[in-house]
């Protein structure tokens, strides 16, 4: 050690840092010999509590600042010695080849500055100030030495009993400071005083920035092997909680600073004591970092058993060996991965616990050579092979203090892998995370009820609006007391008090909805990923305990119960268990689902949250073997019979594997899928497995209930056992498919629950893989060999079911069909307003769930397109009876007429949301070049991503976006029949991508969720698309539909073939009954007019005499051909009747008898009929984007007869264009 030399004129001065430090731990000692007490032991009752030592202000603030100094000198001093010597080595490197006289000289002030530099370590370690500072944290260092009691002085806090000399082996298996001024408290011991908060506080910083930033691993090693580490670690910090909440009761809460207590459960009563526990967790992770096959001695001890030898009872191979097994660091972090402690605490405690795990996963197996695990040549020959390195430099003292971890030995790995997986430690640090995701979803179900009773208010107040406007004086009911109870009288309805009201209401929800949106639904997500990452890690013998306790934790009490719950309480056909469609699936997909009204009297916030909850596991998780599981009990046919299961008892933890040559690995993900294995045996022994000892500990067994019973479901499905080994007794008919099912198509009073529904389905097609699917959901290799108790027929008689397109093969899994149906009735939902009208619903998420289970197989892939075929035109005929239910508003007598001109208005009139167009729903991009209108079919959206953001914004949907809707208006009836119009549209694309060709090898590599951008790679007429952020995959419309959205059939500039007539060319005016008018006439139309002699100029304006005609089902202006006798024409203008729309002006000017005609045309198409103006578009027009261009042209006629009579004979023509192009959508609308 070093020696402090005195000085002389010949000698060098000791550096001032050195001198400061000495003075700073001199000054502390002297500061806590004043500051010492005498607690005594005797006389004191065992619920006296832990108290402060009584410090004044100006003694805690010196003592903090002299805790701070000194550890920051000694870091200081460490670096500067550790970066003296890595200059020394580089200088002794550059002057290898030089005078050894002046290599000398140079290392021998290189050796003086290092040994000046390193003093003030060495002499910080020397006065063992390491101890010091832990003592003051723990409070050992404030009381007196001379009270020792007639307890034997030992080195370990750890130790809850007296300890007797005659223990000597046991004695020396611990280290630390026992002392007798620790108390019973609980199951351990509690300091009868401890030092104030901040000194505390500091002084385990202290020793976090030591930790931290030495330098040197020898430096490392002198601070990590100091025996009072253990002390530090094992503090307790309720000890310093129950000091403070005695301190704030007592008489010198007065002249306290900190904050009030807030809360009792929390190691973090106060401000301080939160300090406090984030420093000390803190320092735990500091000591985590270091972690490494060289500093691994100082954090893991191995038992010292009396009597006993290796492989003789006390070999590894033996399991009570690992009961004994110390890991102090790894238990203390285990303490603060419960959920009650703060967030960040938390968090860093099970990064610490991760960190550990991952060194057991990571190193090579033990070779077959060595035959016993207690034989460990790794750091011989590691040693061995430096010699054959040319290494500067080997010695301990000057290698670098490693930052990061690398692998460790195989015992090592083994003895991490036995102590952590021992199942008491495992339920500790995974039951946090259980408990904390059940409480995240009782406040889901708070929110979600929340909402829902804003929502049932809000929709009373819609509907008692609706009534006022219909009838602002209803009578009296005789209940309300008002005029005598008299039920003639009239009781007006207060409209402007049920708009505050629903203000209120609003207002009120938008708070829960930021709350829902912004804290539970993203610490939810936090748990699950804290879940990802400690399955992994991949320590099999770890997962498999985590899997099991997660079924009776999570998935049975969190989803499957209250969905099944739900089920009963809503079914309208009793609790007779029945297929997903109560017989004919082809009679529930031609029916609509219940109408989405909310209900006072059916609490639906536990089943909501479950539909969220399994859609968050699938989008966050992705561990095969818990999805796996989750799956098969979720939609698999069969499910456990829990109440008659077997429960497997493992009475011993199987860490290890011995392969084929064998090499003994620790059992993990990485090996099993590397090698193709299956090594999850959850309470089953598997063939190869290392054999163990008899069952020593309760501790050591592991009960298995939900996972044997499910892995072998799964694995009989899979074909990967030849057998069900489950007796029959153990398994039923998996009434939580039929539930799910029911969710998915909105049977059974379920159709509250289908939009939310179909975001939990979709995570699951498109989380699990193609054989998953195929063979567990679908039950493909095995639906012949399941017997239930009730067997359902698909066909009740109903003839639809053996039409063309939906006749399946006999060999055709019945439960395949019963899930792609489902699915395909999820895709469109119909619902009934208050009004009686239709409003269907299209699902993008949905059709991404179907087009990812078609990928499955063609088998797969043909029932979707025969479902889907089946379901548009279910579709087409609820958007078909549309008119019938608009008539109300008609007012022409004939009926027939009417119809077909009402279902052209939905479809052409901006009735849409944003006051749009149908088509405009729709992108294509114009063609270039004359003759070439479009390049390429018209798109549609037809599929997106279903995330968990847009699965939380459904659950908070509006409810005044579902009722305004409702209101009896026309034009507001309209727009439900225009909105149901884009979902027709969407669905026909839909089916017209199901019918090409898939490509599916492109999806054979993708893991984890297949969103849009990797289906998009399976067919060739896939775009993808963005709108307001997110991705959707577009289709292109069926040509039929296409062709009378974008009117091709009378467009001029798509017509090439000679049937519609363009401008330039010569009609017959006779018979045609021609109207005389003129129209403006501007430079850039002046080339289409021939005739100049017909041109008249007045006040700068030049006005050309036109023939308004009618032919068949165009409007043409043309002028009248040069030498002819007036009975042909040249067309100047041409356009599509069913696309204009003409209004009668009456002029103002008294002095002229001439009347205008204000003509309107609305077209997708990129040009405007000639001598038309279009309007200024808000903003400019993307390539592919669809836009309805609205134009306008004024043409006069000589007075009001001759304007009046050409506008009746027009709009006449107009509509009997719109009926007929009407009459043509919904013959198209009833089409198979």
């Amino acid at each position: 050690m070093f020696r402090r030399k005195k000085q002389s004129n010949g000698d060098l001065s000791s550096p001032p840092p050195l001198i400061e430090l000495q003075d700073n731990i001199a000054a502390l000692n002297d500061l806590l010999s004043e500051t010492k007490v005498r607690v005594q032991v005797t006389g004191r009752k065992p619920n006296d509590c832990t108290k402060y030592i009584k410090l004044d202000i100006d003694t805690e603030d010196r003592m903090v600042e002299l805790i701070r100094r000194i550890a920051e000198l000694a870091v200081q001093g460490e670096q500067k010695a550790a970066s003296l010597a890595a200059a020394e080595e580089d200088a002794n490197s550059v002057l290898t080849g030089g005078s050894s006289r002046m290599n000398g000289s140079v290392a021998s002030v290189h050796s003086d500055h290092s040994i000046h530099a390193n003093a003030v370590f060495e002499y910080f370690c020397e006065q063992n100030v390491v101890s010091m500072i832990i003592d003051i944290a723990t409070g050992i260092a404030f009381i007196d030495d001379n009270d020792e009691g007639d307890v034997m002085k030992m080195e370990s806090l750890e130790f809850g009993a007296t300890i007797k000399s005659s223990d000597t082996d046991e004695a020396l298996a611990g280290s630390g400071s026992f002392d007798s001024h620790w108390k019973p408290y609980g199951d351990s011991f509690v300091p009868l005083a401890v030092a104030p908060t901040r000194i505390a506080v500091q002084a385990i910083q202290a020793m976090s920035i030591l930790i931290q930033n030495v330098k040197m691993t020898t430096s490392l090693y002198l601070i990590l092997s100091n025996p009072k580490l253990k002390d530090l670690i094992n503090i307790r910090l309720d000890a310093y909680d129950v000091a403070e909440k005695d301190y704030v009761e007592s008489d010198d809460y007065s002249h306290y600073s900190g904050s009030q207590v807030r809360d009792d459960n929390n190691h973090a009563a106060t401000a301080d004591i939160f300090e406090l526990t984030n420093i000390f967790v803190t320092f735990l992770k500091s000591m985590a970092m270091k972690m490494n096959p060289e500093t691994l001695q100082f954090f893991l001890s191995y038992p010292l058993h009396k009597g006993r030898r290796p492989n003789g009872n006390g070999s590894r191979s033996d399991p009570q060996f690992y009961e004994d097994v110390k890991f102090p660091l790894y238990e203390r972090a285990l303490q603060f991965c419960t959920p009650d402690v703060e967030t960040f605490v938390r968090t860093t405690a099970m990064n610490i616990c991760l960190n550990i795990l991952r060194l057991a996963t990571e190193g090579d197996p033990l070779l077959p050579e060595l035959n016993s695990i207690e034989v460990d040549d790794t750091l011989d020959k590691r040693w061995s092979a430096m010699e054959f390195v040319d290494h500067e430099d080997d010695r301990p003292d000057r290698k670098t203090n490693p930052n990061s971890t690398s692998e460790l030995p195989f015992k090592e790995r083994l003895t991490i892998s036995h102590f952590v997986c021992e199942p008491s430690r495992v339920q500790q640090l995974s039951s946090g995370i259980f408990t904390q995701l059940a409480s995240l979803c009782g406040k889901i179900e708070e929110a979600v009820r929340k909402i829902e009773k804003i929502d049932h208010a809000l929709s009373v107040c819609f509907v008692t609006i609706d009534k006022a406007k219909e009838n602002p004086f209803p009578a009296n009911d005789g209940d309300s007391g008002i005029s005598g109870g008299d039920p003639s009288a009239k009781i007006p309805i207060d409209i402007e008090k049920e708009e505050k009201k629903i203000e209120t209401l609003q207002s009120e929800r938008i708070k829960v909805v930021k709350h829902f949106h912004g804290d539970i639904v993203s610490d939810f997500q936090d748990e699950l990923y804290l879940l990802e990452d400690l399955l992994k890690v991949g320590l099999i013998p770890l997962n498999e305990q985590i899997i099991e306790m997660m079924f009776p934790t999570v998935i049975y009490p969190l989803i499957l119960t209250p969905l099944h719950n739900f089920i009963r309480q809503n079914n309208r056909e009793g609790e007779r268990e029945q297929s997903a469609f109560g017989g004919s699936f082809i009679k529930h997909m031609s029916r609509p689902v219940t109408p989405n009204i909310p209900n006072s009297e059916s609490d639906s916030s536990l089943a909501k949250s479950a539909l969220f909850v399994i859609a968050s596991i699938f989008h966050y998780i992705k561990h095969d073997v818990l999805l796996n599981l989750l799956t098969t009990v979720l939609l698999h046919p069969l499910c456990p019979e829990v109440s008659n299961a077997t429960s497997l008892e493992q009475m011993y933890l199987s860490i290890s594997y011995k392969d084929e040559q064998e090499y003994t690995h620790i059992k993990t993900d990485t090996y099993q899928k590397e090698n193709n294995v299956n090594l999850y045996s959850f309470g089953r022994q598997n063939d190869g497995s290392v054999e163990a000892g008899s069952r020593t500990n309760s501790r050591q067994s592991c009960m298995f209930v939900f996972t044997p019973i499910l892995t072998d479901i799964f694995q009989w499905s899979m074909n990967m056992t030849p057998k069900l080994d489950t007796p029959q007794e153990n398994l039923k008919v998996n009434k939580y498919r039929r539930t799910l099912l029911s969710c998915l198509s909105g049977t059974d009073g379920m159709g509250e629950l289908q939009s939310l529904a179909i975001y939990a389905i979709d995570a699951i097609v498109s989380t699990m893989s193609k054989d998953v699917l195929n063979n567990v959901v679908l039950a493909a290799k095995v639906h012949e060999d399941i017997e239930f108790r009730s067997n359902p027929s698909l066909s009740d008689g109903d003839e639809s079911i053996t039409s063309e397109s939906t006749s399946f093969s006999q060999s055709t899994s019945k439960y395949m069909i019963e899930f792609i149906a489902s699915l395909c009735v999820s895709a469109i939902s119909a619902s009934v307003t208050f009004d009686g009208m239709w409003s269907l619903r299209y699902s993008p998420i949905a059709a991404h769930a179907i087009y990812c289970s078609s990928l499955i197989d063609y088998s797969v892939k043909d029932t979707a397109t025969k479902l889907i075929r089946h379901r548009r035109f279910e579709a087409g005929k609820f958007l078909d009876q549309t008119p019938s239910r608009l008539k109300r508003f008609s007012k022409d007598n004939d009926k027939e007429i009417d119809s077909d001109l009402m279902m052209d208005r939905v479809f052409f009139d901006p009735f849409c949301d944003g006051d749009t167009f149908v088509v405009e729903n729709t992108s294509r991009r114009p063609g270039e070049g004359p003759g070439n209108l479009w390049d390429g079919p018209a798109y549609i959206d037809v599929m997106k991503d279903g995330n968990i953001l847009l699965m939380a914004k459904q659950i908070c949907e509006d409810i005044s976006a579902k009722h305004i809707i409702g209101h009896d208006c026309e034009e507001l009836s309209y727009r439900c029949g225009a909105n149901s119009a884009v979902s027709y549209i969407r669905l026909d694309a839909f089916f017209t991508l199901l019918k090409d060709k898939l490509e599916t090898n492109n999806l054979e590599l993708e893991k984890g969720y297949k969103g849009v951008a990797a289906i998009s790679r399976c067919s060739t007429k896939i775009l993808e698309s963005r709108k307001q952020g997110e991705l959707y995959a577009a289709s292109p419309v069926s040509e039929a539909l296409s062709n009378l959205l974008f009117d091709e059939d009378v467009s001029s500039s798509a017509n090439s073939n000679g049937l519609v007539p363009k401008p330039g060319d010569i009609v017959e005016l006779v018979g045609r009954k021609p109207f005389p008018c003129v129209c403006e006439v501007t430079e850039e139309n002046q080339s289409l007019i021939t005739d100049g002699s017909s041109c008249v100029e007045a006040d700068g304006v030049k006005w050309q005499s036109l023939y308004l005609v009618m032919l068949k089902k165009h409007m043409i202006l043309a002028e009248l051909v040069q030498g002819d006798s007036g009975g042909f024409g040249r067309i100047v203008s041409i356009c599509p009747l069913c696309c204009l729309m003409a209004e009668n002006h009456r002029t103002l000017d008294t002095d002229s008898s001439a009347q205008r005609l204000l003509l309107t045309h609305f077209s997708p198409e990129k040009d405007v009929p000639n001598l038309f103006t279009a309007e200024k578009l808000d903003s400019p027009r993307e390539i592919d984007e669809t836009r309805t261009i609205r134009s306008t042209l004024d043409i006069w006629f000589e007075d009001t007869q001759s304007a009046t009579k050409s506008h009746k004979s027009l709009c006449s023509k107009i509509y009997r264009a719109r009926i007929e192009r009407g009459k043509k959508i919904r013959q198209l609308l009833v089409q198979r």
